[in-house]
């Protein structure tokens, strides 16, 4: 039905599909709990993320400092 008109040895270009990677990057605060919702609250009003994104303020066992992260991850692709 459908017939291969190439010369044998001889075919379509080939083709490469791009490969989808993603790039990670954690931001991590550390600091007095105020100054850390502080800063979160900050990054959300620039709009450079989203309050959910971030961990829960856990205390780090020093005296009145908390660490929270938040990753962010974008896709890159390649040819």
């Amino acid at each position: 039905m459908f017939l291969d008109n190439t010369p044998e040895g001889t075919g379509p270009d080939s083709f490469a599909l791009p490969t989808y990677r993603q790039e990670t990057m954690r931001h991590i605060l550390l600091g007095d709990y105020g100054a850390l919702i502080d800063g979160i609250n900050h990054l959300v009003s620039l709009g450079y993320c989203d309050r959910v994104a971030w961990s829960e303020p856990i205390p780090t066992g020093r005296s009145g400092e908390y660490i929270s992260v938040m990753t962010r991850r974008r896709g890159v692709t390649r040819p």
